[in-house]
């Protein structure tokens, strides 16, 4: 197995938003791929050989589930025209990021994907100070 350390800061940010892109913008037959991209950018070294199994043996969901983590609830639907939908609760609880894509387990993993750059997002957000701490003024 390679040494693989995940990228942080900003490359990290950068690498999730292309593999939610290509998540969207992938077909049924990409799914594989784009799991193995997201075991490398978000599982730890002991999940991607069982994630590299479920891919090779086409448990394309369970493999998605195990990229999520039991700690992220989400939701799967798919349509009678075929359109997936995955929605992921955000760390918070009170909101979820829905996404579209062409199976279940690319809109799961898009979705937890989406809810990561979010969280992410608002945890580097500048905090602004709480109300009474401001000094009124008088005018």
């Amino acid at each position: 197995m390679l040494d693989w350390k995940p990228p942080h800061g900003p490359a990290r940010a950068a690498h999730l938003r292309n593999l939610l892109h290509d998540c969207v913008g992938s077909p049924a037959s990409d799914q594989g791929a784009r799991l193995t991209d997201a075991s490398w950018l978000l599982a730890s070294a002991g999940e991607q050989d069982r994630l590299a199994a479920m891919v090779a043996c086409g448990a394309y969901e369970s493999a998605a589930a195990l990229v999520v983590g039991a700690e992220r609830p989400f939701l799967v639907s798919r349509g009678a025209n075929g359109v997936c939908l995955a929605s992921a609760l955000f760390a918070d609880g009170c909101e979820e990021a829905t996404i579209e894509a062409a199976t279940p387990a690319l809109a799961m993993l898009a979705a937890h994907v989406a809810a990561l750059l979010a969280e992410e997002s608002k945890a580097s957000a500048p905090r602004l100070p709480a109300t009474g701490a401001l000094p009124a003024r008088l005018h």
